[in-house]
């Protein structure tokens, strides 16, 4: 076969043709389906049933690819390519892909460069906000299609799923504002209950209490404005803190070198004079804790809870410092929701 060849032939070259006119189409399929750029910055739609796993994880990196004109973008993913003609579900998640990314390749330009960089810190310290939202909503809702799709199969895509997850609390760590990381992660419990925890031993009993982040609080500015019942449980009013909310309760978590301090106040009477069992449901998913026991789902209390309805006790310790920004909205992230339950005695 060589010797049909003279010089030094590209092999793709004679599909070139073909990926352009089928790239055409494709373009002309998006401008029949949709009506102007899709909206960035809002909620990310996920698909359901018509979700094809084998295909849609690609979509990103497909449509970053596209919009860098890398070479050969379309023979190198020319099995999506042909996918996404056929399928309007993954076709629809690519074109929100597609204007999100681009949009927010718009927003990220600088006079420096217009290449975003998302494999570095530096480049995720400076990536658009509304790009990082975006990717943490994207592979928050392709783990939970993932798991769903797993389960009708019967199989065990657990892992896979938590690669996702553990990339979005990563990316998320680099969003600023808190409102934005409480969008960008808000389908996060939900997801990760879907996966089996790393560790087994989850108490089969249902939490007494939830507390859940208290979103936009815990700078270290907030106690001189608004000093609650959790900032009298010995914290000093500069201290760095993860506030936390269960209804009318909160309680904090603070940091003494590197131990990391859990505050609660106004517990129940029932729960005064007992040991409690605390547990992160989001434990399993980082390493940057280590925890007091070493399971993040059955923390026991070093002492019951006094008479006047208070808890101090250490929950594990972590190189991680709360008053450095980007490590404090990681541990943060881990403190979506912490359950609380009577330990047996």
């Amino acid at each position: 076969m060589s010797e049909q060849f003279m010089g030094k032939p590209d092999p793709q070259a004679q599909n070139t043709l073909l990926a352009q006119w089928l790239y055409g189409l494709l373009a002309n399929k998006a401008q029949a389906t949709t009506e102007g750029p899709l909206p960035v910055g809002e909620d990310v739609s996920f698909p359901g049933q018509g979700y094809h796993a084998a295909f849609y994880p690609q979509i990103p990196n497909f449509a970053l690819a596209l919009l860098r004109q890398s070479p050969n973008v379309i023979t190198r993913y020319a099995p999506l390519f042909f996918h996404l003609l056929g399928c309007p579900v993954c076709h629809r998640a690519y074109l929100e892909t597609y204007d999100a990314l681009r949009t927010a390749l718009a927003d990220n330009t600088r006079p420096t460069t217009t290449t975003l960089r998302l494999s570095t810190t530096a480049g995720l310290a400076t990536t658009s906000p509304k790009l990082l939202v975006f990717l943490c909503q994207l592979l928050i809702g392709q783990a939970r299609t993932i798991l769903r799709q797993a389960h009708r199969e019967h199989s065990d895509e657990d892992a896979w799923a938590r690669t996702l997850i553990q990339q979005a609390m990563q990316i998320s760590r680099y969003l600023m504002q808190g409102t934005l990381r409480q969008r960008a992660l808000r389908d996060l419990v939900e997801v990760a209950s879907l996966a089996q925890p790393a560790q087994p031993e989850v108490p089969p009993t249902p939490p007494m209490l939830s507390y859940s982040l208290l979103v936009g609080a815990g700078s270290g500015a907030r106690g001189r404005s608004a000093i609650r019942r959790a900032d009298m449980a010995a914290r000093p009013n500069e201290q760095v803190s993860i506030d936390l909310r269960a209804g009318s309760l909160e309680g904090n978590i603070t940091q003494e070198n590197d131990t990391l301090i859990l505050r609660l106040v106004d517990l129940a009477a029932d729960l005064r004079g007992h040991s409690l069992i605390i547990s992160v449901p989001l434990g399993t998913l980082l390493e940057p804790v280590r925890w007091r026991g070493g399971n993040p789902y059955a923390i026991r209390s070093t002492g019951p809870v006094a008479s006047d309805g208070t808890l101090t006790t250490p929950l594990g310790s972590t190189d991680l410092h709360l008053n450095e920004p980007i490590d404090r909205n990681l541990v943060e992230t881990l403190f979506k929701k912490l359950d609380v339950r009577a330990a047996e005695e």
